[in-house]
C-alpha cells in the first residue's frame, strides 16, 4: 500500500494537471505502482475545466478509479491561506483492496426508503467494506437520509467525505466519476480487503447550559423544549450562563443532539452539532440546519476554538500505532468571526504524528464521519480518515 499527495497552485488547468501527475508519479515510485484510486479537488477556477483534469488523469492511469469535486479551499500540508487557484490530489496504490466506485442520481433519492437498493447492490459488489468515501452536491442530495439508509443496510461501516463547495447555486458544482462529469447527486467509492481506516471527528464546540428534551418539533423547526416554548427555554438558559459563555454564544449558537447515553457522561464528541439558523420570536421557535426528532435530548453549544487541540488529542493513540499510509481530511469549521483565534495548519497533523503522512482534502459545505459507530453529516468539524493495511504482513512500501 502506498499513497501520494500533492497540491499545485497554477492558473492553467492543463499545466496544473500535468504537474500534479508528475509529482504523484514521483512519490509513488514510477510505473511499477500505478494508483488504483485517485481523488482530486479543484478550486472554482479549475472546476470550470474539470474535463481537462479528468482527461489528463485517465491518460496517465486509465485503470484507476477517479473521483473529483469542486472545493472552495484545498486542505493540504503545502497549501497556503492565500485563496489562489489550486488543484490537489491523493493517489493510492492499493494491492489486495477492492475499489468499487458508485453514483447515486436524483431519481434514487425519490424512492423510499432512500437509496436502500443502491447500498445493497454496492455491498454485494464489495463484501464487508472497510471504508466508504462519499462526495455529494449539497443542493440536490439528502445526504443525512442517505447515510441513515446505509446504517439500515450495513451498520458499523465507516463513511467519510464531504459536500462539494465553492458554488452558490444549483448546477454550479462539478462531481467527476471516472470519465463522466455530473452536476448533481452523489459519487463515492467503496474499499474492501486489506485495509484499516481509523476515522477521527474533531469538534470545536462544547456544550453549555442544561439538557433539554425536544417535546415538539416540525422538520427542522424546534417548537418546544421540555414543555416550554423553545425560544423561551433558550432565553432562560442563556440568562443563567456566565458572561464569558454569553460572549461565546453571541459569536455563534449551535444545537447539539445527544448520540450516546447516559446523560451524566455526555460531553465533547457526544453530540451531533447543527447550526441554529433562525429564531422566530412570534412563534417562539428555533430553526436549525437539519431535521430534529421529537423526543431527542439536546444541549446548546458554543464555539471555543479548541478544534485543533481536540484533534491533537484524538491523534495521540495514532502515534503509538503503525504508520498510516495515507489520510483524507474534510472540514467546514467557521471563519474568522466566530473563530478569531483558530489557526489550523494541515501540517500540524503530520507534526503530531511525527512522520510525513500523504494527506489531502478540502473545506466543504459539511463533512461526513461516524460518531459512536453511526455515520452523520456534520458541520464545523474536522473529519480525518487514516488508512493503513489491516494485515502486518502487507507493510507500507516506502
Amino acid at each position: 500500500m502506498k499513497f501520494a499527495s500533492a497540491a499545485i497552485r497554477q492558473l492553467d488547468t492543463a499545466r496544473a494537471a500535468q504537474e500534479l501527475i508528475g509529482e504523484l508519479e514521483r512519490q509513488l515510485g514510477g510505473g511499477d505502482r500505478p494508483p488504483d484510486l485517485v481523488l482530486f479537488f479543484a478550486t472554482p477556477p479549475h472546476a470550470q475545466s474539470a474535463g481537462v483534469t479528468v482527461a489528463s488523469f485517465q491518460e496517465a492511469w486509465p485503470d484507476a478509479a477517479l473521483l473529483g469535486t469542486t472545493a472552495a479551499r484545498i486542505l493540504h500540508p503545502t497549501s497556503s491561506r492565500v485563496n489562489r487557484p489550486t488543484l490537489a490530489a491523493l493517489a493510492a496504490w492499493l494491492p489486495d483492496v477492492a475499489v468499487v466506485p458508485f453514483r447515486m442520481r436524483l431519481d434514487d433519492f425519490e424512492r423510499p426508503p432512500i437509496c436502500i437498493e443502491k447500498w445493497q447492490g454496492l455491498l454485494e459488489a464489495t463484501s464487508d467494506p472497510g471504508l466508504v468515501i462519499v462526495i455529494a452536491d449539497p443542493f440536490t442530495t439528502p445526504t443525512a437520509e442517505i447515510l441513515e439508509s446505509l446504517e439500515m443496510v450495513a451498520p458499523g461501516i465507516p463513511a467519510v467525505g464531504a459536500l462539494a463547495s465553492g458554488a452558490k447555486r444549483p448546477g454550479g458544482h462539478v462531481l467527476a466519476l471516472n470519465d463522466t462529469l455530473h452536476r448533481s447527486g452523489l459519487i463515492g467509492v467503496s474499499l474492501a480487503g486489506n485495509l484499516r481506516a481509523d476515522v477521527l471527528v474533531s469538534q470545536g464546540y462544547r456544550p453549555v447550559g442544561r439538557f433539554f428534551q425536544v417535546t415538539r418539533a416540525e422538520g427542522n423547526v424546534v417548537l418546544e423544549l421540555s414543555g416550554v416554548p423553545a425560544l423561551e427555554a433558550l432565553e432562560q438558559m442563556v440568562s443563567g450562563l456566565d458572561r464569558d459563555e454569553q460572549v461565546l454564544l453571541r459569536r455563534g449558537l449551535m444545537l447539539g443532539e445527544a448520540v450516546s447515553e447516559p446523560e451524566e457522561e455526555l460531553g465533547r464528541g457526544d453530540f451531533l452539532i447543527r447550526p441554529v439558523v433562525g429564531l422566530d420570536h412570534e412563534e417562539g421557535a428555533i430553526s436549525v440546519a437539519g431535521l430534529v426528532d421529537e423526543g431527542c435530548r439536546i444541549r446548546f453549544q458554543v464555539w471555543d476554538n479548541t478544534l485543533v487541540d481536540d484533534l491533537q488529542l484524538l491523534l495521540l493513540p495514532q502515534m503509538a500505532d503503525s504508520q498510516a499510509a495515507g489520510g483524507l481530511l474534510f472540514g467546514s469549521w467557521p471563519g474568522r468571526k466566530p473563530a478569531p483565534g483558530l489557526r489550523f495548519s494541515v501540517g500540524e497533523i503530520q507534526s503530531t504524528l511525527g512522520y510525513p503522512l500523504p494527506l489531502a482534502g478540502f473545506r466543504g459545505s459539511g463533512e461526513i464521519g461516524p460518531l459512536h459507530g453511526a455515520n452523520h453529516l456534520h458541520t464545523h468539524t474536522a473529519t480525518l480518515a487514516l488508512i493503513r493495511p489491516a494485515l502486518p504482513s502487507h507493510a507500507v512500501v516506502n
